[in-house]
C-alpha cells in the first residue's frame, strides 16, 4: 500500500513539474514571438521614416520647396489618422494619450493657421474630424 501512495505521490510531481515547465516554456516562447512581432513593426516603420525624411531632403537640396512640404503635410496626414481609431487602443499609458492629444492640438493649431486640401478627400475628412474631437484626458 506504502509502495502504491508513493507512486501516486511521484505522479503527482512528474505532473506538476511538467506542467509548471511547459509553462515557462510557452511563456518563453510567447514573450520572444511578441517581442520580435513588435520589433519587426517598429523597425518597419522607422524604414518608412527615413525613407520620407530621404525624399523631403532631396526635395529642398533641389529647391524643390513646394514638393517637400507636400511631402510633409501628406506624411502628417498620415500619422494623424492612425490617433483616432474605431475602437479606443486598448493598454496604452496615460502619459501616450496626453502625448497623443499634444499632438492632435499642435497640429489643430499649425492646420488653422495653414488650411490644406489634399488629392484624398476621405484622408482630409479624416483628419478634420480627428482636429476637432476633444482631448480624451
Amino acid at each position: 500500500m506504502e509502495s502504491r501512495s508513493k507512486s501516486r505521490l511521484v505522479f503527482v510531481l512528474l505532473l506538476l513539474v511538467g506542467v509548471i515547465v511547459g509553462l515557462a516554456i510557452g511563456w518563453y516562447g510567447g514573450a520572444r514571438f511578441g517581442m520580435s512581432f513588435v520589433l519587426d513593426e517598429c523597425l518597419y516603420k522607422d524604414a518608412k521614416e527615413v525613407q520620407t525624411q530621404v525624399a523631403i531632403l532631396r526635395h529642398f537640396r533641389a529647391d524643390e520647396i513646394d514638393q517637400a512640404i507636400e511631402v510633409l503635410e501628406s506624411h502628417l496626414d498620415d500619422n494623424l489618422i492612425l490617433f483616432d481609431p474605431e475602437e479606443p487602443y486598448a493598454g496604452i499609458r496615460d502619459q501616450t494619450i496626453s502625448e497623443i492629444d499634444k499632438a492632435i492640438h499642435q497640429a489643430g493649431e499649425y492646420r488653422s493657421a495653414s488650411p490644406r486640401k489634399s488629392n484624398r478627400p476621405h484622408v482630409d475628412t479624416m483628419v478634420t474630424n480627428l482636429l476637432k474631437r476633444k482631448p480624451r484626458k
